[in-house]
């Protein structure tokens, strides 16, 4: 048996009974995906609730459907974040995106670091890219996405107890491992983090960590990471 088509609908837990869906969903339920009255659904707020819907009206200008009851999803049993350099090429860092959002990171940290070309932060459409990835995927919680952050602001913030930095530096590098805790994993840009920044990290107890033997594009570091992180 197939599994139902997930669809986002940021309301589900304030609606009961029969509800009009979005303009956006009933473009890809009813013109994309053919569907028609009296089959079923499935819909999530990316928060963790999720009900099975059956389309009771669908035409070219409304979707309605009747909601089932609510299921609650508990939350990933550990936060794995992965702040991660953006980069110019936006096509690499959008499939980035949506492959580490598949793996099951829960939240990214764009960083701005001493050697990162700067790209233009564009929210809506990673936004949209992480919740398609997720619905695609069958998750019912989905990723946060941080702003761009400056790396030296980083550790102003609050940061789980495990933390690990990727580098091409000579040194003692184990390599990355499953972690049964919360964690944060930073990888650079295409020229690397700096030694200073190199220093920075060390002093705020992150650990130096390998992704393996070759050298990685900073996009494929991300999902690679993100793999070895997951365990």
């Amino acid at each position: 048996m197939n599994a139902l088509p997930l669809f986002h609908f940021t309301a589900l837990q304030s609606s009961q009974g029969t509800v009009h869906l979005t303009e956006e969903i009933r473009k890809h339920a009813i013109t994309v995906l053919r569907m028609q009255a009296g089959e079923q659904m499935m819909l999530t707020d990316g928060k963790g609730c999720s009900a099975q819907a059956v389309i009771v009206e669908a035409d070219k200008k409304k979707l309605i459907v009747g909601l089932e009851e609510k299921v609650f999803h508990p939350a990933p049993p550990k936060k794995m974040i992965l702040g991660i350099s953006l980069l110019k090429n936006t096509a690499r860092f959008e499939w980035m995106l949506e492959k580490v959002t598949e793996i099951g990171i829960t939240e990214i940290i764009p960083l701005l670091a001493e050697r990162t070309e700067r790209q233009h932060f564009r929210e809506e459409r990673f936004q949209q890219i992480l919740v398609s990835a997720c619905l695609q995927s069958g998750q019912y919680h989905f990723p946060i996405l941080q702003q761009p952050l400056k790396f030296s602001a980083l550790f102003d913030v609050d940061l789980p107890p495990a933390k690990f930095i990727a580098h091409c530096m000579e040194g003692e590098k184990p390599q990355l491992a499953g972690q049964s805790e919360d964690s944060i994993l930073l990888i650079g840009p295409e020229g690397d983090f700096t030694t200073e920044e190199l220093a920075l990290s060390l002093e705020h107890q992150f650990a130096p960590v390998s992704l393996g033997e070759s050298r990685l594009r900073t996009e494929t570091a991300g999902i690679v990471g993100a793999v070895l992180l997951r365990g």
